[in-house]
């Protein structure tokens, strides 16, 4: 493994035990809004202290947690076109700066 991917893992699960908490916020992408997380910013901040990293959108990020805040994020990229559309699973990568 070369050092960058092994210095942005350790930031994602501890060395020292090999453990990590996630805490996944992408769920509104697959299915459409979903109950208590129409706000995540209230769901998400009362569970930031006991999360060692982060797995959301590029929008849930902005909008939900403060730049300044020490936790590693995984950032998801992937996209399609719609939630309406028959099959969720064609997902393309879907970057922009």
């Amino acid at each position: 493994m070369d050092w960058g991917l092994k210095n942005r893992l350790a930031r994602i699960i501890k060395p020292h035990d090999k453990r990590g908490v996630m805490l996944a916020v992408d769920h509104g992408y697959f299915l459409g809004p979903t109950e208590r997380l129409e706000e995540p910013r209230k769901t998400i901040a009362p569970l930031l202290p006991h999360a060692d990293s982060l797995m959301l959108t590029r929008g849930v990020l902005r909008t939900s947690v403060d730049a300044t805040y020490p936790v590693p994020v995984v950032l998801r990229v992937s996209g399609g076109s719609s939630i309406i559309g028959k099959d969720l699973s064609n997902e393309k990568i879907t970057t922009s700066g």
